[in-house]
């Protein structure tokens, strides 16, 4: 499983976005987080917020479905609302939020389904934003939430949505422009001596045949180089190709160059 490379531009995005204050070493956490998921940060799949100077990575309930589904043995789901009276129902009605959701999972190959149920009160934090908008939804995500990891654990297992960590712990997270020079640390420098080593290649290579097997070298060493790095080291190869190529013939005057052979 290879490394999950990041462009400059969406270091920035990723820095500024979607895991704001965080470390060179958390970011990392946070990209290998990514890999093993598969989810895509620039989807808002997943994503990281610094609670109390600690990193916690969590999903979108799109994220988690999209495991799920991924997996090919996700078989269908189905939830219900109920209030203080314990009565569950397909859709809620009510003038007041519901006192529960109950999502059931079915997933293929298995004998039963799994369901996962979850308390307003539990995971209502402060009765604002969506949760005062559309309770039924947010508290129907928790419920699927609990019933999809219930389903496909070993895919799952400590991916948590942000709906169901609102109850732990109230953040307000503030996008800000961030300056170019305080993202430069952030950038991945590269390995000097590969960098040094690969442009050494290039200049003695006598043949094509040399600079092929440099830039197979090249690719198998990429995670060691910035893009910076790599691009140049890429110019430095098309530029000594050209010098070992001898030039065509240039065609004379009476010549059609669209003519057939």
């Amino acid at each position: 499983m290879s490394a999950i490379t990041w462009t400059p531009e969406q270091q920035q995005l990723i820095s500024s976005n979607i895991a704001p204050g965080c470390t060179q070493d958390e970011l990392k956490l946070f990209a290998y987080a990514c890999q093993r998921t598969g989810l895509d940060p620039f989807s808002r799949q997943i994503y990281a917020i610094k609670r109390s100077n600690k990193l916690t990575i969590m999903t979108s309930i799109d994220g988690l479905r999209s495991i799920a589904e991924r997996t090919g043995e996700l078989d269908g789901s189905s939830t219900e609302w109920c209030g203080d009276d314990g009565i569950w129902a397909d859709v809620w009605l009510g003038n007041k939020p519901p006192a529960a959701a109950k999502t059931t999972i079915w997933r293929k190959g298995s004998t039963h389904p799994f369901v996962g149920t979850a308390l307003f009160r539990d995971y209502n934090a402060n009765n604002q934003g969506m949760w005062s908008k559309m309770p039924a939804a947010m508290i129907a995500k928790c419920s699927e939430s609990l019933a999809l990891r219930k389903s496909f654990p070993h895919n799952l297992s400590g991916l948590y949505s942000s709906d169901e960590m609102e109850q732990a712990e109230t953040v307000t997270v503030t996008t800000t422009a961030t300056p170019a020079p305080a993202l430069a640390p952030a950038a991945f420098a590269g390995d000097a001596k590969v960098f040094a080593a690969g442009k050494a290649a290039i200049a003695k290579a006598t043949t094509i045949q040399q600079l092929e097997d440099i830039s197979a070298r090249m690719e198998l060493r990429k995670n060691d180089l910035s893009q910076q790095q790599f691009d140049t080291l890429l110019e430095l190869s098309l530029t000594r190709e050209t010098e070992l190529v001898p030039p065509a013939a240039a065609p004379s005057n009476d010549a059609d160059p669209f003519a057939d052979d």
